[in-house]
């Protein structure tokens, strides 16, 4: 089923006068702002608007058909030359979930079955999701971090609405050679694991957002 668009939304230092809008959509939809169009946005692609502080009125129409969402954005001037993120997901349920405390995003489940550590991380360097080619296996301290402030899911404790079947490896390297670390999101524990290991472990994938 073809999505209705997920919009990211970056607004990155300007001046007191403008500031950037950076928008980003999983599927192909037209965009317009205030009722004036800014084109057509593309899975992977990003769109850059300059406006200037205050509400505005946002809205994507998917070319494919489906709801149309709008939105008032309200756009403060920068005080910093840290970007403020605003992460926005609509629409169909989506396969992946955006941790808006990192702006990581992740798969919305592993891949289900047995992989041996090398296995786990072809499986995400090769994995084609959502218009993106750019996910990797994440690291042990990453996974760590979607444990913290965890909510129950399932029997798994993890802090997104994710779908888990087992431990998960990480694409850190174990304590010893032919060892890679794997987590425990059942109790938040590590495990340094022999890398031909393929009975628990499975893969979660991860990209940057942006």
């Amino acid at each position: 089923m073809y999505r209705l668009a997920t919009l990211l939304f970056f607004l990155v230092t300007g001046n007191i006068f403008a500031e950037l809008l950076v928008v980003h959509a999983d599927a192909e939809c037209r965009l317009s702002v205030d009722g004036k169009s800014h084109g057509t946005l593309m899975p992977g692609k990003k769109v850059q608007l300059k406006l200037i502080a205050g509400e505005h009125h946002i809205e994507a129409t998917p070319l494919a058909g489906g709801t149309k969402w709008l939105q008032a954005v309200t756009i403060q001037a920068a005080s910093s030359s840290t970007p403020h993120v605003l992460n926005i997901l609509v629409g169909q349920p989506h396969d992946y979930w955006i941790d808006p405390s990192t702006g990581l995003m992740w798969t919305a489940t592993d891949n289900g079955s047995g992989l041996s550590w090398g296995q786990a991380q072809r499986y995400c360097s090769e994995l084609s999701q959502d218009g993106f080619k750019d996910w990797t296996l994440p690291g042990i301290e990453q996974l760590q971090d979607l444990f913290t402030g965890a909510i129950d899911a399932g029997g798994f404790h993890i802090k997104g609405p994710f779908k888990l079947s087992g431990w998960q490896w990480s694409s850190s390297p174990g304590q010893q050679p032919g060892e890679g670390w794997a987590f425990d999101f059942g109790d938040g524990g590590r495990a340094s694991v022999a890398a031909g290991d393929s009975g628990l472990n499975r893969a979660l994938c991860v990209r940057p957002a942006k």
